[in-house]
């Protein structure tokens, strides 16, 4: 049954469970209840909507009146409902408020199986096209509003064009290299089980030209001296993240490669390994830099907002600023 944020019943039902974050404690602080996890969307001809470590918890998701599913008339209510805990559902309504390629949202309540997604940043269901929800490479088997969604996990959505959905690229590689250099990376694909296998005969674009994977899903790519987005597709599957690269002499002159988003309500928020752009927003939040590059890091409109940093990290609107 092609349903925007269901699926067709198979075996087995993968969620993913919520992990706590370790963080020293605040004084006075309450509860963070939000976690972070690895978001990508991507739209009806592979383009890329979003790609984010988006934060999230529970969420009041706004139905729409007008929503237009499998292109029929299936407007919601236009009341909000409330989602428990960190869902998938929730983490695209979070990043939607700050991300524009994802606006509107609509979301409508007018099914008996619950909350149902028709549309993402304009793109619509029609016929028999839905919104596809993979986590942690594994295809939903329930709606995206009882996905669970963990710390680190990675959450797709894709506008596929039918049932059965096609499978996952992904590109591993490195993420900082020298100028003028060759760059080993690998295609892998998933199916919707998450199961990985070589993408061989993908093509891998956004270096110096685009090459194509040997039959282990390998490829050589040459950069030149500015920074990169590597990226493979193969026919109707769906195309990799992007993987930014980094063309410098060391990882200390890299500049943010990774965008870190919060909720607007109390996070406690951690970046990546390669230098991050982090947004804290409102809220009096935590947030604590790690290695890989310089951090920007913009602690929002908070009271009390506590950053941990390197010395090169670059702070914006944060209270109290502790150097590591």
């Amino acid at each position: 049954m092609p349903i925007s944020v269901s699926r067709p019943i198979a075996s087995g039902c993968i969620v993913a469970c919520a992990v706590a974050l370790a963080f020293p404690a605040v004084a006075g602080a309450a509860k963070f209840k939000t976690v972070g996890a690895d978001l990508r969307v991507v739209g009806p001809q592979g383009q890329t909507l979003a790609q984010q470590v988006q934060y999230t918890g529970t969420a009041q998701i706004p139905t729409d009146p007008n929503a237009t599913c499998f292109g029929q008339g299936t407007g919601g209510s236009g009341a909000k409902v409330k989602i428990a805990g960190p869902t998938a559902l929730g983490q695209v309504q979070d990043a939607s408020k700050v991300t524009r390629d994802l606006k509107p949202l609509s979301v409508t309540d007018a099914f008996e199986f619950g909350l149902g997604v028709c549309g993402i940043g304009g793109f619509a269901t029609s016929g028999s096209s839905s919104w596809y929800v993979k986590s942690n490479h594994v295809g939903s088997q329930v709606g995206a509003d009882q996905i669970v969604v963990g710390k680190d996990d990675e959450i797709l959505w894709y506008l596929a064009p039918s049932f059965p959905y096609p499978s996952e690229l992904g590109l591993e590689g490195p993420r900082t290299t020298k100028p003028n250099s060759d760059v080993e990376v690998s295609a892998l694909a998933y199916d919707d089980a998450g199961n990985r296998s070589p993408a061989a005969g993908a093509t891998v674009s956004g270096g110096s030209a685009p090459v194509t994977t040997d039959a282990q899903g390998n490829a050589t790519a040459s950069v030149g001296s500015k920074d990169v987005a590597l990226q493979a597709t193969s026919g109707s599957l769906i195309p990799s993240e992007e993987l930014e690269l980094c063309v410098a002499g060391n990882a200390r002159e890299c500049s943010p490669q990774t965008l870190v988003e919060g909720t607007g309500k109390r996070d406690k928020m951690f970046g990546t390994p390669v230098a991050d752009r982090i947004k804290a927003r409102a809220a009096d939040d935590v947030v604590k830099a790690r290695g890989g590059g310089p951090d920007k890091i913009n602690c929002g409109k908070g009271r009390r907002d506590v950053a941990y940093v390197k010395a090169d990290d670059v702070t914006r609107a944060c209270e109290k600023v502790k150097v590591q």
